[in-house]
């Protein structure tokens, strides 16, 4: 429904990440008997290990172990010393495995001496003694086993050999420092709004005030219409929010509610579009004029633009339960500023985040108009230093220009939430 006629003031308008090691092998010894003579081991020097000779031949004791086997060199390249046979067992005793080589320094594990085979009804050849692991070499392999004597005693396994050390384990690594977040916007502190809602719509040609070929709000600004679709400058126009999207507040005495001239409010429509739209104008009542609707709802009443009321989905004007707040405004661009025309001593200043709280020129404060305009009492000399601090609290200074036009500060107010 259309929006009751509009008292015309001076101004209304929209803010709407292998090498082998060398053993050096020393003589094998073989073992000897009591009636016998013993064999004498070969001399193993160098490379491969002496082999040992055979044991005499036994008469009635058993026959001794073949003699120590050769010793490897401390860091040859080949193998180990083979131990001497074991020397033959005579009609009792049993002879015994010759000793097993020794590992060379850093080489192969010395192997372990044959075992003694059994007299006839004797005792069983013991094992020969397991190798020796050489440091940091290859464990040591144990000896065979002796071979049992005719109806003797079972010979013992050779001892096993002795593995070589555990490694040390690395020492674990650290983690990195933990990151430090950014710091967040600023509060807005923008005014609460609470309780129902209620909306009309209007257009600029049912009485917003002409200025040129275009047309003037209560607070300021310029805009220009089709039909019923109105577009203004210098207004919030990032969606959710258009230059045509915009709404009057209620106002009387003056337009008391001036304070919210460049304010964005967002709207929740019928058919659950949201919508932004920047205030720019008066609904007037009381002293200023005689809309019912601002009267009967003054803290809560919206005039929205025609096209805004269309994409909230309403059918008709005034609907019930309705709501909205207050929210940021996202603008695109720099805060602009220009003189009022006719007025060398006052100016507009549009296109922020949020509404403009207070104004110096030069130092000077400066005071807001029922017309949106800032005044100060003398002519400004430009180029003017304005000091612009925002409902948020925040301040930017820009610099203000002869001229009506718009002037593009370069500047703009840092975003809040």
């Amino acid at each position: 429904m259309q929006r009751t006629p509009r008292l015309f003031l001076r101004i209304s308008g929209a803010c709407a990440v292998v090498a082998l090691l060398a053993f050096g092998c020393g003589p094998g010894q073989v073992g000897e008997t009591d009636g016998g003579s013993t064999g004498s081991g070969g001399s193993g020097t160098g490379n491969t290990g002496g082999t040992g000779n055979n044991a005499g031949a036994g008469n009635s004791g058993g026959g001794s172990a073949g003699t120590t086997a050769g010793t490897g060199n401390s860091a040859g390249s080949s193998a180990a010393g083979t131990a001497g046979t074991a020397g033959t067992g005579g009609s009792t005793a049993p002879g015994r495995g010759g000793t097993t080589g020794s590992g060379g320094t850093t080489g192969a594990a010395g192997r372990g001496g044959a075992g003694g085979t059994g007299g006839a009804a004797g005792r069983g050849g013991m094992g020969g003694t397991g190798g020796t692991a050489g440091a940091s070499g290859t464990t040591g392999r144990g000896g065979t086993t002796g071979t049992g004597g005719t109806a003797g005693t079972t010979g013992r396994g050779g001892a096993s050999g002795t593995g070589g050390a555990a490694g040390t384990g690395g020492s674990t690594g650290r983690g990195g420092t933990t990151g430090t977040g950014g710091s967040g916007p600023t509060a807005c502190n923008l005014q609460n709004h609470s309780g129902n809602g209620s909306f009309t719509w209007y257009n600029f040609g049912q009485g917003t005030a002409r200025d040129g070929s275009g047309y003037r709000t209560a607070c300021g600004y310029y805009g220009t219409e089709s039909g019923t679709v109105d577009t203004v400058e210098n207004i919030a126009s990032m969606s959710p929010a258009a230059a045509t999207y915009f709404v009057a507040v209620p106002g009387q005495n003056g337009f008391d509610s001036k304070s919210h001239c460049g304010e964005c409010v967002s709207i929740t429509g019928q058919n659950g579009t949201t919508l932004i739209a920047t205030v720019i104008d008066e609904c007037p009542y009381g002293s200023d004029g005689g809309n019912s609707a601002c009267a009967a709802n003054p803290g809560g009443h919206l005039d929205v633009s025609k096209t805004a009321f269309d994409k909230l989905g309403y059918p008709v004007g005034n609907p019930s339960g309705t709501n909205w707040k207050y929210v940021p405004c996202p603008v695109s661009g720099n805060v602009k500023v220009r003189f009022k025309s006719g007025n060398n001593n006052e100016f507009f200043v549009e296109n922020v985040i949020t509404p403009i709280a207070s104004v110096s020129v030069n130092g000077t404060s400066a005071s807001r108009q029922s017309y949106g305009a800032w005044h100060v009492g003398n002519a400004i000399s430009t180029p003017a230093t304005l000091n612009l601090t925002d409902m948020a609290n925040r301040s930017i200074t820009v610099t203000l220009n002869s001229g009506t036009s718009n002037q593009d500060t370069g500047v703009q107010f840092p975003a809040c939430q």
